[in-house]
């Protein structure tokens, strides 16, 4: 139930991503009010495809919002694993399908932009105060506030950095600038119409099966065809390894014809896919272990999402665990009440922390796997392959719900907490 707006319980969240209105959604849920601020200044239909596994998408259905997600959302219910020479099927993990069947809800995978949209209207018509255009510079721990880049204050009783990568929050958590790590790797990623695949037999064979996902399996690469709405739109990625200095920038225009030479002696159909393409992106992966605290001292500030544990793309679980962060945040913040905010963060993080870093871990693992189902030595697949080994690592994490998760874990870890002092 959704109270009114004007409660005294003030919550401010700095960033309006996936995971920042997940946060307030699940705010307004708990009654609170909420404030949002980001400084992007329109909602635009920016990046490509993204996932949210059954965890989450049983979580969008009791907000009432699947209804709207699931009918822009992929249908495939498998991801076909081929050798990136050949071509060659060597086998399909079936764990797309197995949302529905195993965990009472489909994955969601369906562009960012679209799912953005969806949440950024559903924390607005829910009561949530979203503030584009405003960008914070500096943070009071104290009050705690959060200063404008137009001089202005906003005071809260709660502020929630679901601020990213280069979240400003982080500093203030920490009391130093920690800087991100490059993972070693970078992803090309381009999205568009598929009516480009038409007109070629090497890539209009991609159109035929609708919604699906090819993954194509390289030493220390691999590549993805993910074709969505029935065939309209067309993802394509590429992860290499990549040692650029990401304080260029992590994400930068990319060159299609650097794609092709990285890709060359790959099979022709996926790189006929990459010849469309009119353009791509180069997002260098920026990583980072999960951070031990994630709280102020002050315990009236907290960071989130990315700003907390930011997830490799393999671990399809990134966006996912923001949206079970600010679940809880949410939760821990209306059980504590308006004169204990410390114990709530510092709750949240308790219940949080280990999870977060285990499923981080996950992004690693399933990278890894990949990388490594051709015999370095002779080029081919190794013998003992088996399509098990390259299934997706983080199935265990759709069994969570992280509302049910929060009420369980409140009273165990809470009280672990006061008596830490």
């Amino acid at each position: 139930m959704v109270s009114d707006p004007s409660s005294d319980f003030h919550i401010l969240i700095v960033g309006a991503g996936l995971g920042g209105l997940g946060c307030a959604i699940a705010c307004r849920r708990q009654g609170l009010r909420v404030t949002v601020v980001d400084q992007f200044s329109e909602p635009l239909r920016l990046g490509d495809s993204i996932g949210f596994g059954p965890n989450t998408s049983r979580i969008f259905r009791r907000w009432g919002i699947y209804d709207e997600m699931w009918p822009i959302s992929s249908k495939a219910t498998s991801m076909e694993m081929r050798s990136y020479d050949t071509g060659d099927l060597l086998g399909k993990d079936d764990s797309l399908g197995r949302g529905a069947t195993h965990y009472g809800c489909p994955s969601l995978v369906g562009h960012r932009g679209d799912y953005h949209m969806i949440l950024l209207n559903h924390a607005k018509k829910v009561g949530a105060d979203v503030r584009l255009d405003t960008k914070v510079v500096d943070y009071d721990t104290s009050k705690p506030s959060a200063l404008l880049e137009n001089g202005e204050e906003i005071v809260a009783d709660a502020i929630i950095c679901a601020d990213g990568v280069k979240s400003k929050g982080r500093e203030r958590v920490l009391g130093y600038y920690d800087k991100p790590l490059h993972s070693g790797y970078a992803i090309y990623r381009t999205f568009f119409p598929g009516a480009l695949f038409r007109d070629d037999p090497l890539t209009a064979k991609y159109l035929e099966q609708g919604d699906c996902v090819h993954v194509y399996l390289a030493p220390d690469m691999h590549g993805i065809v993910n074709v969505l709405r029935g065939g309209d739109e067309v993802n394509l990625m590429i992860t290499h390894k990549d040692v650029a200095d990401i304080d260029e920038g992590w994400m930068q225009p990319g060159n299609p014809e650097d794609v092709l030479k990285l890709i060359e002696g790959w099979n022709e159909s996926y790189r006929a896919a990459w010849k469309k393409a009119p353009m791509c992106l180069d997002w260098k992966l920026v990583f980072r272990p999960c951070l031990e605290k994630w709280v102020t001292d002050s315990g009236l500030i907290a960071i989130m999402g990315d700003a907390a544990h930011p997830f490799l793309p393999t671990s399809t679980q990134g966006a996912s665990q923001a949206i079970e962060d600010g679940i809880t945040i949410a939760y821990c913040l209306k059980q504590a009440g308006k004169g204990n905010v410390p114990l709530a963060l510092r709750t949240y993080a308790g219940i949080r922390r280990d999870y977060a870093a285990k499923a981080q871990a996950t992004g690693i693992e399933t990278r890894d796997r990949y990388h490594n189902v051709h015999d370095r030595s002779t080029g081919k697949v190794r013998q003992d392959f088996q399509v098990s080994s390259v299934s997706i690592s983080s199935e265990y994490l759709w069994e969570n719900d992280a509302e049910e998760t929060a009420r369980r874990e409140w009273p165990i870890v809470s009280e672990q907490i006061k008596s830490k002092g």
